[in-house]
Parts: structure tokens; sequence; C-alpha cells
């Protein structure tokens, strides 16, 4: 596996703040798992659920992955 650059940038109570080239993103998102198929269809699955008025705001990616 690619070691990938991100560089911690502040941090407050909730959240964690990094930095990651632009060069390096693609990386960062192949890593992440975010390029994978069953996280587009999943996405795709939201947008149309969105689109429909099934739902009108998110809050997370959470809300969205079926648990099993």
């Amino acid at each position: 596996m690619a070691r990938l650059k991100a560089k911690r940038s502040g941090e407050d109570q909730e959240y964690i703040h990094l930095k990651i080239k632009k060069d390096d993103f693609e990386a960062f998102c192949s890593a992440a798992g975010l390029f994978r198929g069953s996280f587009v269809q999943t996405l795709k699955k939201s947008e149309e659920d969105l689109s429909e008025g099934r739902f009108t705001q998110r809050k997370s990616l959470e809300e969205i992955i079926d648990r099993k």
C-alpha cells in the first residue's frame, strides 16, 4: 500500500483537520474506498432518494450506508 502524505492542520472538539496535496487526493480517495463500486452505488441511491423527496437532509454519509 502506498504511503499517503497528509498534514494535520488543526483539531477542535468535533473535527480533525487534514491538508492533502491535490496530487495526492486521488490516492487518498482510493485508500479510503471512495472509488469502490459499492460506495458509488450507495451515493447514487442516496441522490435518487433525495431527488424523489424521501430525504431532505443528510448530516453524515453514515446515514446512507446499509448496516448488515
